[in-house]
């Protein structure tokens, strides 16, 4: 990685009483406080199958996940999300998975990948590259704070892939895909907004 994006240096960011390493924590942390979502920042250190230790951003109770919270910047994420690859790997057949962020959370674009669905030796710059790889958290259309995660295909004409990752409300059984309406949209909205 170049000298220049190792020394970025992070703005330690206070919400609600907690400092996050980063504004971009940060921003995830108001959007899920808004969507009502349980969570944990930088919940424990996790052991590695190598012996490595791996302490994640986020644990999110309610979607049963860790997320690892990294710049759209391919270089530093090729450089720094082996640990969190590997986690994923290892949590594979317990029913959790590990997501990574690309940047703050995005009303417009998706930039959330799910590194549970990859095997370590896949390419990380080739997943990264395809936006078909990207999802992005909506709400159901019927059910409030109940979510999803939602990926389009390259030219936005539709979904690809789409399946509910749970949230506190209550769900129903129906068809229609989800969007970004209600909770979704505020939470979005208020992340977005300027710190300070």
């Amino acid at each position: 990685m170049s000298k220049e994006l190792r020394n970025i240096e992070a703005i330690p960011t206070k919400v609600g009483g907690t400092t996050y390493r980063s504004r971009t924590e940060a921003r995830w942390a108001v959007l899920f406080t808004e969507m009502g979502v349980r969570f944990d920042y930088e919940p424990e250190y996790i052991e590695l199958s190598s012996g490595e230790r791996y302490l994640p951003d986020f644990y999110l109770h309610d979607f049963n996940a860790y997320l690892e919270v990294k710049p759209d910047n391919t270089e530093v994420i090729t450089a720094e999300c082996r640990k969190a690859r590997v986690l994923g790997q290892e949590l594979k057949d317990q029913r959790r998975s590990v997501w990574l962020a690309l940047g703050p959370p995005s009303e417009e674009f998706a930039n959330i990948i799910i590194l549970s669905e990859w095997n370590l030796e896949d390419d990380i710059e080739v997943i990264l590259g395809s936006y078909v790889n990207r999802y992005q958290i909506q709400e159901d259309r019927r059910d409030e704070k109940v979510y999803w995660l939602l990926c389009e295909d390259e030219v936005g004409e539709g979904f690809r892939r789409a399946y509910m990752v749970g949230g506190p409300g209550d769900s129903t059984d129906h068809d229609r895909l989800p969007m970004i309406i209600r909770t979704v949209k505020r939470a979005y909205d208020l992340a977005s907004k300027p710190f300070g």
